[in-house]
Parts: structure tokens; sequence; C-alpha cells
């Protein structure tokens, strides 16, 4: 019996120490890592800062949620969570004939762990959209945001190796001993970006862009250390094609790359509108897609938009190593984004849209 409680013990002690580890490999993974969105081409202030104000209106209003591994680790469902809200403006199309301006600002805020790892983010962003014909089918723009970091972590929630007491357990009363100087910083953040947009014809239109982020390179560490972020590049295409009144088409693609850390999402969506007696104004629109994450997971994803209001929901199933642990649950993910336009000042003539 004393030997079967021994190896039962060592076994319960493995297991608490191999989460343990994983556990901080995570907590490191995700101090390393920017948040992401599947739904990234509904999220453009984060994407792109030039393309704040590039809308076929005069305002935009947008909310993305996520839910990462929800349901891995019953009942912390809500353990993972990021939740973006953003309004951007466009101005300035009456005084100058060929372009345009945008303006527009966003929140966003991160939780992750039982530590609370948390990331608060306040940002501004501005762009300038010049026309590059007379017709406006080629537009390129330039942008740059500026944003206010707060980042904070409970290290009292965590377990350290030297807080472990033979035959008890973990004592957290106990000191851990590590070099944590802070619980808590700020830091400003700096981007850039450049997005060109190509009306080829009636039915199809091309969008392609490239930004970068963390350009001030700011300091970024909960230990009295040097250590700054990287500088992520990111670079994304659209083309929408009308096929007809009723069936418009998608394409997405995205790429991120920042320190040795990569990334790579694709996939497409179509629309079908209901018709409602007249030509070319489908009031509500049925969409169906889906998205690709490379070597990580696969994304459904189905929307509805009426008018001008579009909600879009995908649920990511994870595919990678952590498939098993997380049982699959990559995790839910909605946006809505309402576009409108003050009906006396809008010119109709910007941005060519799709139907959806």
């Amino acid at each position: 019996m004393a030997t079967k409680s021994h190896t039962s013990t060592l076994r319960q002690r493995k297991a608490l120490f191999f989460s343990l580890a994983v556990g901080l490999l995570c907590t490191q993974f995700a101090l390393a890592q920017d948040i992401h969105f599947t739904q990234f081409f509904t999220n453009p202030l984060s994407l792109n800062p030039a393309q704040t104000g590039y809308l076929n209106g005069n305002y935009r209003v947008g909310l993305n949620a996520k839910l990462q591994w929800p349901w891995a680790i019953s009942p912390q469902v809500y353990n993972y969570h990021s939740e973006t809200p953003y309004v951007d403006f466009s101005f300035g199309e009456k005084k100058i004939r060929t372009g345009w301006m945008g303006i527009g600002f966003h929140f966003l805020n991160d939780q992750a762990g039982d530590g609370r790892l948390t990331y608060r983010r306040f940002g501004l962003s501005y762009a300038y959209h010049q026309a590059l014909d007379n017709n406006q089918r080629y537009v390129l723009s330039a942008g740059v945001g500026l944003q206010y970091v707060v980042r904070s972590v409970d290290f009292a929630k965590f377990y350290f190796n030297n807080q472990w007491v033979e035959d008890e357990g973990f004592n957290t009363s106990l000191n851990n001993n590590e070099p944590i100087v802070r619980e808590q910083f700020n830091m400003w953040d700096l981007n850039a970006g450049l997005n060109f947009g190509a009306q080829i014809s009636d039915a199809v239109k091309l969008d392609v862009g490239f930004s970068l982020l963390h350009i001030n390179r700011p300091k970024h560490s909960f230990f009295d250390a040097n250590e700054r972020l990287g500088f992520r590049y990111q670079a994304n295409a659209a083309v929408s094609y009308t096929i007809n009144e009723r069936f418009s088409i998608n394409g997405d693609v995205y790429y991120t790359h920042q320190k040795k850390a990569s990334e790579i999402l694709f996939g497409a969506r179509m629309g079908y509108g209901i018709y409602n007696g007249r030509k070319g104004k489908a009031e509500h629109v049925l969409i169906a897609g889906m998205y690709y994450r490379v070597k990580d997971a696969l994304s459904p994803l189905v929307g509805y938009q009426f008018r001008q209001t579009r909600i879009l929901f995908n649920y990511d199933v994870t595919l990678s190593k952590l498939a098993r642990p997380s049982k699959a649950n990559g995790g839910p993910e909605i946006s809505i984004v309402h576009v409108g336009a003050w009906e006396r000042s809008f010119n109709g003539k910007k941005v060519h849209c799709p139907r959806f």
C-alpha cells in the first residue's frame, strides 16, 4: 500500500510540474506575441492604420470579440478573451477633389490565463487617401497610429518551483524568489501602413496593404530587463467579385512576421442577396465562408447583413498539437460592423464596396 501511495504521489507531482511548465511556457509565449483575430478583415484599425476612413460612407462603428480555448478547462470558459470596439470617420472629401482623410479610435482589452495577464490598448489613427485617377478607381492610402498600452499580471496567482512543500503541495505564501520588479507597466506604441485599392472592373475590386507595428520598439517586461518588442510586419490582400445582383464572393489572405514567429491566414466568404424589387439593392444578405490558419486552425464562418450592418460569426477548430490538450476548442469569434453616411455630405464616390 505504501509503495502504491508513493507511486501515486510521484505521478501526481510529475503531472503537477508538467502542468506548471506548460503554464509558464504559455505565459512566456503570450508575453512575446501580439493578439490576433481570425476575422482580421473586419478589424481595419488594428490591421492597418492606412485603412482608417477607407469606407463607402462617412463613419464606421465596429466590434470584434473572441474567446480562446473555451471549455478546454472546465469551468474556466472565460479565461482567455479579447474584445476591441472601434469607430472611424472620413472627412475632407468636399475640399479635396481627388482625396479625403480619415481619423479613428479603438480600444482593445485582452485577458489570458489564471494570472489575468491583461493587455489594454487605447489607439488613435489617421490616414490620407489619394485617388490616382479622376474616377477614383485607384486609391493610394497612407496612415499612422499611436497607441497607449497598459499591461498587468497578478503573480500571486502563479505557482513557482520553490513554493513546493514536500507532502503538502504548493504554498503560495512562501516567497517565490523571482526577480519581479513590477506587476504593471505602460508604454507608447507607434504603427504605420500603406494600402492600395484598385477597381479593376465594375465587378472586381482589389486591395493590398502593408503595415509595420512597434516602430519605436517599446520596452516590454515585468522584470528588470531591457526587453523590447520586435518589429511586426503585416501584409494583407483582399479581392471582391460581384458575380451578379444576387451573388458576391470575397477572398482574403493575411501574413504577419515578428522575430521568429509568423502566421498565414486565408479564406473566402460568399454572400447571397435577397432581392427586394429594386435592381442592385439587396437589403438582406446571407454569408457563408471558410478560413484556415496554416498549421493551426480551420474556421467555418456564417453571417448576415441588413443594409449597412453586418454580423459575422466563426469558430476556430484547433488542428495543431494543441488540439488534444485544448479539446480542439480554438474558440468562437464574432464581429459587428455598421457603415453609415451623413446624407447631405456623402458624395457616394469614394470607395466601391461589394454588397457585403
